[in-house]
């Protein structure tokens, strides 16, 4: 692991905890059970659904925050329990698992094949 790596790695974290800091001092005012409600596993499977990579790690987080944050509507409108959210998140984890394990199995995925015989090499000696 590089030395940028884990700078960057210290730094994330640190804005993280003063985002944390932020939040329980100033917006809750107290500490308690509700602030960190899973988040945890929610950044998990935004990782996870956006392959690492930080672009679409954004786009990712949109997406599951909208499902989480659609439950109290869910609730209301359409009379659904609130473990409704849980299993959109547990949907989405499980169609990106499945693609992952088709993603070379099925033709739409492979590559063509070239068809005819590749170029005769050139050595140095024919030239």
């Amino acid at each position: 692991v590089g030395k940028l790596t884990i700078i960057i790695c210290f730094l994330a974290g640190s804005c993280a905890g003063l985002a944390g800091m932020v939040e329980v001092a100033a917006v809750q005012g107290q500490a308690n059970a509700s602030i960190i409600a899973g988040y945890g596993y929610a950044g998990i499977l935004v990782a996870f659904v956006a392959r690492y990579n930080p672009l679409a790690a954004a786009l990712v987080a949109i997406l599951l925050g909208g499902i989480i944050a659609s439950g109290g509507a869910l609730q209301r409108v359409f009379n659904m329990p609130d473990a409704t959210v849980l299993v959109f998140q547990g949907i989405v984890f499980i169609v990106v698992l499945y693609s992952e394990s088709l993603y070379g199995r099925l033709k739409i995925f492979k590559e063509p094949e070239l068809k005819g015989t590749p170029p005769a090499a050139v050595s140095a000696a024919t030239v």
